[in-house]
């Protein structure tokens, strides 16, 4: 079990009524024990405004870690973020997907220094997801049984079973299919051998895919994690003009064995002297 807190790492971009549901759903957790985290890739200030009001009565720390839009990179404000955290193990996740009351718990219950934890999420529908944003209110996730069933009926989620699940822990692997980058958590120390996020991704697609697999090749078996899935917020698909480029660099990295990013956290401690 890591030492408390834990770090959460939040990505987002000019999605400010995304984020605060995300974040109410984090105001919400059991387990207050951690630092949020967001790694902003350029938002306007209408986001930094939401931040600044919601972090005077927040119940855990808000670091808020912006740079300037540039295109797609998440890479970058994520190694940006990490070379900052001071908690000894780290959960990230998107600023699209509302967190379960117990999902902090139960990443640091299972959390252990030779292993990553991959999440699972269950899908909004436009029309709920347009509803939840115009409202105030928070969603509240603490529901019962037959709250959840009633929202699968109207067709506000496309699946109901891992709600209702317990949270646990597959049996170690080393497998990388299936990866989705909602929620995954490992020791920082982790992120920090593999030299976090490879920058070579330029636009969306594969950076989560690299990071997983080289945390394989640096020796860590990959857990998935049952129940306790993120309600992940409908929205369009991003641009996929780079994935073919990027493929390429993920199928490298696994011929390689790569360990390390090979535009990371040294070089970004490099740029800046």
């Amino acid at each position: 079990m890591p030492v408390s807190p834990l770090a959460v790492v939040i990505s987002t971009y000019n999605a400010p009524d995304f984020l605060r549901l995300t974040l109410e759903g984090y105001r919400q957790q059991s387990d207050k024990a951690f630092v949020i985290y967001i790694a902003d890739d350029g938002s306007t200030d209408e986001t930094k405004i939401l931040i600044e009001r919601l972090r005077r009565n927040f119940p855990v720390p808000i670091h808020h870690i912006w740079q300037p839009d540039d295109g797609f990179r998440k890479a970058r404000i994520h190694n940006r973020v990490i070379a900052r955290i001071d908690e000894p193990y780290t959960l990230l996740t998107d600023g699209d997907c509302i967190p379960l009351p117990e999902l902090v718990a139960a990443h640091r219950r299972f959390a252990t220094d030779h292993i990553f934890i991959s999440g699972s999420r269950v899908l909004l529908s436009a029309t709920w997801t347009a509803t939840l944003c115009a409202q105030s209110a928070a969603l509240t996730t603490d529901r019962p049984t037959i709250w959840w069933l009633q929202q699968r009926f109207k067709g506000h989620i496309n699946r109901v079973m891992p709600l209702l699940l317990p949270a646990a822990l597959s049996p170690a692997s080393t497998r990388l299919e299936g990866i989705r980058g909602c929620h995954l958590s490992c020791p920082t120390a982790a992120l920090r051998q593999i030299n976090g996020f490879d920058e070579s991704f330029e636009g969306w697609g594969r950076e989560d895919s690299d990071l997983t697999a080289r945390l394989l090749h640096a020796g860590l078996k990959r857990r998935n994690l049952r129940g306790q899935p993120v309600l992940h917020l409908w929205h369009r698909e991003f641009s996929r003009q780079q994935l073919t480029e990027n493929d390429a660099l993920l199928q490298a990295c696994l011929d390689e064995k790569r360990v390390e990013a090979l535009c990371g956290l040294k070089q970004l401690e490099e740029s800046h002297g």
